[in-house]
């Protein structure tokens, strides 16, 4: 979601500031729908204003911290059973 949509979904101006944490909360927090959550987010600021943002923040934040690390951790996975396949076939043996 782009800052202007927000603003016309919230019917407000925002900072670039505040459009960041919003931001933030609407990607990573649990709470915010995939699907619904342009509505969510939008609805939330327009009836608590930047308060609930900021109670919401950390969790967002560190929400986006584990995704960040699962995403790693899978790739490292990912590349570990490709080079067990790699020994259990002999294909490192050709290079």
């Amino acid at each position: 979601m782009t800052k202007q949509e927000f603003e016309e979904r919230a019917g407000i101006k925002v900072s670039d500031s505040q459009y960041k944490k919003i931001e933030t909360v609407y990607a990573f927090h649990p709470s915010i729908d995939e699907v619904a959550g342009k509505d969510q987010i939008a609805y939330l600021y327009k009836t608590f204003g930047m308060r609930i943002i900021l109670d919401m923040l950390p969790t967002a934040e560190e929400a986006a911290k584990l995704e960040s690390l699962i995403k790693q951790k899978q790739s490292e996975l990912a590349e570990a059973t490709a080079k067990l396949a790699n020994l259990k076939w002999g294909a490192d043996i050709y290079e």
